[in-house]
């Protein structure tokens, strides 16, 4: 075997320039196969990224406003208790949200006021670039302490640390002064460039809200679950143990938000698919190149196969030989492809900052994609060199 691929060499290198030509449309095809699998990896993992960084890998649980006709709907305080002690919840964090409109320095812009917890951080990802978070004191202090975005810091000061600055929130109709203890991220990445359709966020402790509201129960409690494999379970398990508190039945829900993130991903699955499919269409018409030009080979070198055949080879190496021809014009083309597919997709990503994903498999699996298309459309030509006739192919000029 090794022989024949030797020899399939030397017949390749006599035709450098029409070798390099046909291997140079597989190496397109195989480029933009390339692209898109690199790029759709890398774009799935960021988006897994941003929904993990914007709490969705957890619970929530919220409430039904239409199944209950008490004044305030949500979660009461014993039902936040009640999560945190129900079996492989290791995080439950309230939450309380508030349409506001602040004030820093002379800008004002529509706000939602969120009251937390101490521990957002684990509860919901929240990322602080300056300053500290929310602490337990500040809770039990009911402290009139926030932690703003950095949309709203440099919308005001034309950038993101405002650290001890003072922010003026008015909540239904009163205003009231807040001191500015931290700046966290803003949203995530993915909803950064949506910054002026989307409020600015303000975060305070959950009390301090609830004293100036006058509410006493959360609109939702984040829940964060030790083992995922139980989290269906868990799921039940707080319903359950909810329901039977309040006696309410169809009141309260319980969400899997990681069920989101991975229908998402399903989503995101099946348009890499589709353009993968679309790029590989363009690695079939360079099989068909690779046909056409070893038919013309064929005919070129039929003296060559009629003199091979007068002194012993048979149809069988003949038949080999043009097939090696074809898979390794396949090899060279797609090897090509995916080192600068690779490099393309590497800059590409550079550009925005995001690091380079490849996946071995799928570049093994592109390479033998490519060699099976050069083999299936190489067939046909390898057939008609092997049942050439020594006597026919020697009478040709």
């Amino acid at each position: 075997m090794g022989d024949i691929f030797f020899c399939a060499l030397k017949s390749l290198f006599r035709k450098r320039l029409r070798t390099i030509l046909t291997a140079g449309s597989i190496t397109i095809g195989v480029i933009m196969v390339v692209i898109v699998t690199i790029i759709s990896g890398a774009g799935k993992k960021m988006v897994n990224s941003e929904l993990q960084s914007l709490g969705l890998s957890g619970i929530s649980v919220t409430t039904f406003s239409s199944n209950t006709a008490e004044a305030e709907t949500g979660i009461p305080a014993e039902g936040l208790e009640i999560i945190r002690k129900t079996k492989n919840v290791s995080t439950a964090m309230p939450l309380l949200l508030q349409f506001a409109t602040s004030l820093i320095r002379d800008t004002r812009s529509d706000t939602i006021i969120c009251g937390i917890d101490a521990g957002a951080v684990q509860a919901i990802s929240l990322n602080v670039k300056h300053g500290r978070m929310i602490t337990k004191g500040d809770v039990s202090s009911a402290d009139n302490v926030c932690v703003v975005d950095e949309t709203l810091a440099k919308s005001a000061y034309g950038r993101d640390n405002i650290t001890g600055k003072t922010i003026i929130l008015q909540i239904n109709g009163v205003d009231f002064e807040f001191r500015v203890i931290g700046i966290a991220k803003a949203g995530s990445a993915l909803l950064s460039n949506l910054g002026e359709f989307i409020p600015g966020m303000v975060y305070v402790p959950y009390s301090t809200l609830q004293s100036l509201t006058g509410r006493t129960k959360f609109d939702q409690v984040a829940v964060r679950v030790e083992n995922q494999d139980e989290i269906i379970e868990t799921e039940n398990q707080i319903l359950k143990r909810l329901e039977n508190l309040t006696g309410y039945r169809d009141y309260f829900r319980v969400e899997n938000l990681s069920r989101h993130r991975d229908r998402l991903g399903s989503v995101l699955d099946i348009v890499t698919m589709i353009l993968t499919a679309l790029s590989a269409i363009s690695m079939v018409v360079s099989g068909l190149g690779i046909m056409t030009i070893m038919l013309a080979s064929v005919n070129e070198r039929m003296r060559e196969i009629g003199i091979k055949k007068s002194i012993g080879a048979s149809s069988t190496r003949i038949m080999l030989e043009f097939l090696a021809e074809s898979v390794v014009i396949s090899l060279i083309g797609s090897l090509s492809g995916i080192l600068l597919g690779s490099i393309i997709s590497a800059a590409g990503l550079s550009l925005f900052g995001q690091p380079m994903f490849f996946n071995l498999f799928d570049m093994g699996l592109i390479v033998l994609v490519s060699i099976t298309i050069g083999a299936v459309f190489g067939v046909y030509p390898a057939v008609k060199a092997s049942k050439l006739k020594p006597v026919d192919a020697l009478r040709m000029d």
